[in-house]
C-alpha cells in the first residue's frame, strides 16, 4: 500500500491472519504474489469495483504465481466483507488507513455547497500504536483531503473518540446516536458537518439507502408545509443553502428585542438601571405587563430554513432522540395554554387578570413556534396540531402524564369548579408557575439550548426557543411575586406552597428521565 505500509496476508483453510511488515524490502520467504495498490485502489476495491478495471488503469499491479493467482480470484468472486463485518470478527482496524481512504470514497459531488474541517481524536485505549488525530478538509465540490497536520484555518468540529469506542462503532456494535448519549464519542463545535461525513461515508458503502429514502420524503413533506402559521416560506434547496440560510436565521431582529429598550434586557431579575436587583425587589405586576409589551415577538418571522437542512440529514435514530427531547414542551405549551384559562377565570384582582391574559397569549405563541416547527422542519405525519401532538404523546412515558394530567389538569379543573377558592388558587399558581414553570421549563430550555447552541444546530428554533426562555423568566416572576404577596397577606399559605412544591417535585422530575435509561438517578436527584 503505497504511502501507508506493507502486510502480510495469509490465508489457510478457511482461516485468515494479517501482519503488518515494517520491512518492506525484498519478498519474505513462502510469498505466492505480491499486490501493490494505492489509497484510491484500496478504497475503489473496498468499494466492489472491478480489480481488471483497476489493473488497466494503473492503479493496481499483481505479481506471483499463477495457480496462486487463480486461487485469489476465486477469493474475490466471493461474497464481500464489509469493514464494519471484518471489525465485528476481531480484525484489528487501523484508523489511518480507512481516514486516508475517505479522500476516494466520498464523492466530491455530495459536498457541493459544503466547506468544513473536522478532526477526529482517537485515544489508543488497548492499541498503543492505533490513537492519533486526522483532519478530514471538505471544501465545495473539490476531493476531499485528509491530513494528520492541524489546518492553517479554522476546524469546525473536533470528534474525540477512544479506540475501543472507534472499533465499537466501526462494527456496528453501537450506532453514532448511541455513542454520544452513552458518551462514547464526544463532540466539540458545529455538529452538523460530523452528520454530514457520517451520511456520506455510510453513502460510499451502500448503507445509506435509507436514510436517502427518508430523506426525500421528508423533504416533500416539508416544501407543502411552507407557511405554516404564517410562517417565511423560504426554504434551504439543498447543498448550497446552508450558509446562505445561516446568515438569515442567527441574527433575526425581532419588534421589541432590541437592545436599546432598557437595561434590563428583558430578564425581571435585572434593574433598570442594570445589574440584577436587590434580593426581594420585585417587579410589580404593572412593571411585568410593561415589559411584556416591550419584548412582544413573532413566530412567523423566524426563517427555519438552516433548520430544515440540519434536520433532513440528520439520521432516523438521532431524530427520534430530538423529537422525544422537544416532544414534552411541544405538547406541553399547548396543554398550559389550555389549562390557564381557569385561572385567568379566577384571577382576584384585576391586575392579576391582565397578567395572566399576556401569558395566555405567551403560551399560545410558544404552542405555535412548536407546531411550526414540528410540521415545517420535523416533518411529521399529521396535517394539523393536534394529530402531531398525538404523535408526539405516543413517545412520552408514564411520568409526563403524571405531572401534567395528574398534576397541572387537575388543579386547574378544580380551580374550574371552585373559582372563589383562594386557597386552591395558590395551589395552582405553585403548581403552575413554580414547579411546571420555575423547575422543569427553565430546566429542560436552558438544557436544550446550551446543546444547540454548543453544537450549531437549528439557529431558527434555537433563536425562538430563546425567546420562549425569556417570556418563561417574565411568569416565573409573576408567580413569584404573586405567592409573596400572599403569604405576606396570610402566613398560612406558606405550607400550601411548601406541601405542593414536595409532593409534585419529586415525581415532576422523573420527566428529564429518558426511555433508554438504565438508572433514573443518571439523570436527575433531589
Amino acid at each position: 500500500m503505497r504511502e501507508l505500509g506493507t502486510w502480510r496476508i495469509a490465508v489457510d483453510n478457511g482461516d485468515a491472519r494479517v501482519e503488518r511488515l515494517f520491512e518492506a524490502t525484498g519478498d519474505p520467504d513462502g510469498l505466492d504474489f505480491r499486490l501493490e495498490t494505492d489509497a484510491a485502489g484500496l478504497a475503489a476495491m473496498a468499494a466492489g469495483r472491478s480489480p481488471l478495471r483497476l489493473m488497466l488503469g494503473g492503479h493496481l499491479r499483481v505479481r506471483g504465481k499463477r495457480r496462486k493467482m487463480l486461487k485469489l480470484r476465486a477469493l474475490a468472486d466471493a461474497e464481500d466483507t464489509s469493514i464494519a463485518e471484518a471489525a465485528a470478527a476481531g480484525a484489528e482496524i487501523d484508523p489511518d488507513a480507512i481516514y486516508r481512504a475517505l479522500e476516494y470514497l466520498i464523492d466530491p459531488e455530495w459536498t457541493r455547497g459544503h466547506s468544513f474541517t473536522v478532526a477526529y481524536e482517537i485515544a489508543p485505549g488497548t492499541n498503543e500504536n492505533a490513537g492519533g488525530t486526522w483532519y478530514v478538509a471538505v471544501d465545495d465540490g473539490a476531493r476531499v483531503k485528509v491530513t494528520t497536520t492541524p489546518p492553517d484555518g479554522q476546524v469546525t468540529a473536533t470528534v474525540s473518540v477512544g479506540y475501543d469506542a472507534y472499533r465499537r462503532l466501526i462494527g456496528g456494535e453501537v450506532t453514532p446516536a448511541q455513542a454520544m448519549r452513552e458518551q462514547l464519542t464526544d463532540v466539540d463545535g458545529d455538529i452538523y458537518p460530523v452528520t454530514l461525513l457520517g451520511r456520506w461515508i455510510e453513502r460510499s458503502q451502500g448503507r445509506d439507502d435509507a436514510e436517502l429514502e427518508r430523506e426525500r420524503r421528508q423533504r416533500e413533506v416539508q416544501l407543502s408545509r411552507a407557511g405554516t402559521w404564517g410562517g417565511i416560506q423560504s426554504n434551504g434547496s439543498g447543498d448550497g443553502a446552508t450558509h446562505a440560510a445561516a446568515g438569515r436565521s442567527v441574527p433575526l431582529q425581532v419588534e421589541g428585542t432590541s437592545t436599546d429598550d432598557g437595561a434590563d434586557g428583558g430578564d425581571p431579575a435585572l434593574a433598570p438601571a442594570g445589574g440584577r436587583r436587590p434580593s426581594g425587589d420585585l417587579m410589580s405586576y404593572g412593571e411585568l405587563y410593561a415589559l411584556w409589551e416591550r419584548k412582544n415577538w413573532r413566530v412567523h418571522e423566524l426563517d427555519f430554513s438552516l433548520d430544515r437542512e440540519q434536520w433532513v440529514t440528520t439520521p432516523t435514530e438521532a431524530q427520534e432522540n430530538t423529537a422525544w427531547s422537544l416532544g414534552s414542551f411541544y405538547i406541553g405549551e399547548e396543554r398550559v395554554t389550555a389549562d390557564l384559562a381557569p385561572f385567568l377565570l379566577a384571577a382576584p384582582t384585576g391586575e392579576v387578570e391582565v397578567f395572566l391574559a399576556t401569558q395566555l397569549v405567551d403560551e399560545a405563541r410558544h404552542a405555535a413556534l412548536f407546531d411550526r416547527f414540528g410540521a415545517e422542519v420535523m416533518a411529521l405525519d399529521s396535517d394539523d396540531l393536534r394529530g402531531r401532538m398525538r404523535e408526539l404523546e405516543a413517545m412520552m412515558m408514564p411520568s409526563w402524564f403524571e405531572t401534567f394530567d395528574d398534576g397541572l389538569r387537575d388543579v386547574a379543573n378544580r380551580i374550574k369548579a371552585r373559582p372563589d377558592d383562594f386557597d386552591l388558587f395558590v395551589e395552582g399558581i405553585t403548581t403552575y408557575h413554580l414547579v411546571i414553570e420555575g423547575v422543569l421549563a427553565t430546566t429542560g430550555q436552558r438544557m436544550i439550548l446550551k446543546y444547540l447552541e454548543d453544537h450549531g444546530l437549528y439557529p431558527g428554533f434555537q433563536r425562538g426557543f430563546s425567546l420562549v426562555e425569556q417570556d418563561e423568566h417574565r411568569h416565573i416572576a409573576f408567580g413569584v411575586r404573586f405567592l409573596r404577596d400572599a403569604v405576606q397577606e396570610d402566613p398560612r399559605h406558606g405550607h400550601t406552597i411548601e406541601r405542593t412544591v414536595a409532593e409534585l417535585t419529586p415525581r415532576a422530575v422523573h420527566v428529564f428521565c429518558p426511555p433508554y435509561a438504565d438508572d433514573p438517578s443518571d439523570f436527575f436527584s433531589y
